[in-house]
């Protein structure tokens, strides 16, 4: 598994609550969709790692994208099913990333917003790797990781519920080379601030 027990653990206590927190959109991420589907012409189909409740889906479905969603978190899946929307339960380290309604078909992008800061260092060129291998020639790349140093645990909520999130940081030189060996063209790499003191690197990718 590529992602740390207890924060999968954390994201299936707290899905319902944790979605209602994040539906408002923020900026950088509005912006950050709009280059992503202008960059594939407004249309195509998208495999998202880290579909969480499910806010950014609908936006890009909105922009005439179709979205194939997954999460690694059960929680998040089961919200999203009794939502209506269909939904896969999905380790991108481990498991098959072939589209279940396009058989043989490579996805024309990966849209990794804010999930993949989970994924240990030692993982994250073998996760990027195979999204590369799953994405056709030229498909695009949107990943966003927390900018910083080394790895943290990060614990919110309360004693009642309580979330404990490992995540892992990255400096632009290195996000750019681990990108790069894992199969894809990095194009520009971006740094956006959402909360006081919460930065985020956004890369936008092509495949090689």
């Amino acid at each position: 598994m590529s992602t740390d027990r207890d924060t999968v653990r954390s994201y299936d206590a707290v899905a319902a609550e944790y979605a209602a927190e994040a539906a408002a959109m923020p900026k950088w991420v509005a912006a950050e969709i709009d280059v992503f589907v202008t960059e594939l012409g407004g249309s195509g189909r998208v495999l998202e790692i880290g579909s969480g409740g499910g806010r950014d889906a609908l936006e890009l479905e909105k922009r005439g994208i179709s979205v194939r969603r997954t999460d690694i978190s059960k929680g998040f899946v089961e919200l999203l099913r009794e939502s209506g929307f269909k939904a896969d339960l999905l380790d991108p380290l481990t498991q098959d990333l072939a589209d279940p309604q396009r058989p043989g078909t490579p996805y024309d992008g990966v849209w990794a917003c804010a999930c993949l800061i989970h994924v240990a260092r030692e993982d994250f060129v073998t996760v990027l790797g195979r999204l590369a291998e799953a994405t056709r020639t030229g498909g695009r790349l949107h990943v966003s990781v927390r900018e910083g140093d080394g790895a943290d645990v990060s614990t919110h909520g309360s004693a009642a519920a309580p979330r404990r999130y490992v995540e892992t940081y990255w400096r632009e030189p290195a996000l750019r080379s681990a990108v790069t060996d894992a199969g894809w063209i990095v194009g520009e790499v971006h740094q956006c601030i959402g909360k006081p003191d919460d930065r985020w690197l956004t890369v936008r990718a092509s495949r090689a």
